[in-house]
């Protein structure tokens, strides 16, 4: 990204820096090179199941900043892309020109780096910080971060707090944003797979949603029907945590197919995906409202605020989902009806429990 006098300035990763009160001015400063979405100089995690569409979201907006395009209608500021791709080798190419047919783009407008690269090795770190640094390179993409840690204990929060150190060392060093993508766990409600510190010790987190479940009403309760995931399946990137802004971002949009020039072993024209942009209308038929707030009644209300807020707590810090029971502690702290008599206050409880949307692992699906 071009930068001003006040852009931030690189750190040496081994050495603090103070700054007086008569130096206020020269404090660093992060600016958003994607406004809304990602700062310069700053560690996120782009987080999702497999097959939600991580990758392509991360080239497009790495791609779409080296050539300082209009991303999710805001415009982005140029910057020079590296995507480090650990995983899926062998797509990059057709994942490129699809997202250069999808775009209508003559060449591919970032640097790629495939093979080893290990966060814990030391060699590694040093031999990408130099070509970052000799090329001026201000946004970085690893895929994936499980892999550029490997053999690191993820539900280890102390070894994964040294892992996301390494991300923070290559910020440092550089002035770049430096992304990793990562995986959801078996159970995607949970949030990403390992130690919930990694969300907590970075700057942005945005999380990729598959929107094929929908919500259907049945009678006073409902339930969640599950449609198979193909291309046009509507996606999102919501922002859960934004250091440097609000976390209310949410771009949608869904995977194209695209005849590209790079040949089969036949000589036939390989076929690639690339995202496409998408306006929120595409999550009318996913997204069902199912019970206005209009309809509650005064209690449920005020325990819909305790819900939301525990719920917005979970996503700010990466802690995954809520639980039924994590929901009734909340619910004893705020007072929620604390002048019922016990059996009325249970009672009351699990009528309220009743309405919600309840998973087979007791998590609360969202609130009312």
């Amino acid at each position: 990204m071009k930068k001003s006098k006040d852009s931030p300035v690189t750190l040496a990763s081994d050495e603090l820096h103070f700054y007086a009160p008569s130096n206020y001015d020269l404090l660093p400063h992060s600016f958003d090179f994607i406004p809304g979405m990602l700062h310069d100089a700053t560690v996120g995690i782009i987080y999702g199941p497999p097959g939600s569409g991580k990758t392509f979201y991360a080239i497009h907006l790495l791609c779409s900043t080296a050539l300082g395009r209009v991303v999710f209608g805001e415009q982005t500021q140029v910057g020079k892309g590296l995507y480090i791709g650990l995983e899926g080798e062998a797509s990059i190419k057709v994942r490129i020109q699809a997202w250069c047919l999808q775009n209508g783009v003559d060449a591919n407008p970032i640097t790629y780096a495939l093979g080893k690269f290990h966060l814990a090795d030391d060699s590694d770190m040093e031999a990408l910080i130099l070509y970052m640094v000799t090329n001026g390179i201000e946004f970085v993409v690893i895929d994936t971060l499980s892999i550029a840690a490997a053999g690191v204990d993820e539900i280890s929060g102390a070894e994964m707090t040294a892992v996301i150190g390494r991300l923070h060392q290559i910020k440092r060093e550089t002035g770049a944003c430096v992304i990793a993508l990562a995986h959801t766990g078996k159970n995607e409600k949970a949030g990403i797979r390992g130690h919930s510190s990694q969300l907590g010790n970075v700057d942005t987190t945005i999380e990729i949603v598959v929107h094929n479940k929908e919500i259907v009403a049945d009678g006073k309760r409902t339930k969640i029907v599950e449609r198979d995931i193909e291309l046009g399946t509507p996606r999102s990137a919501n922002v859960r945590k934004q250091r440097d802004g609000e976390s209310k971002g949410k771009w949608a949009f869904t995977l194209a197919m695209h005849e590209t020039a790079t040949l089969d072993a036949r000589g036939r024209p390989v076929r690639g995906p690339a995202l496409q942009e998408g306006g929120l209308e595409a999550f009318k038929d996913w997204e069902v409202e199912v019970a206005p707030a209009a309809l509650l009644n005064e209690h449920e209300a005020a325990a819909m605020k305790t819900l939301s807020k525990l719920i917005s707590l979970h996503e700010r810090h990466g802690l995954g989902p809520v639980t039924v029971d994590q929901f009734r502690k909340a619910l004893k702290r705020d007072g929620w009806r604390q002048e019922a008599k016990p059996s009325t206050w249970r009672m009351g409880f699990k009528a309220l429990v009743g309405k919600l949307p309840i998973d087979s692992n007791l998590y609360i699906e969202h609130g009312l």
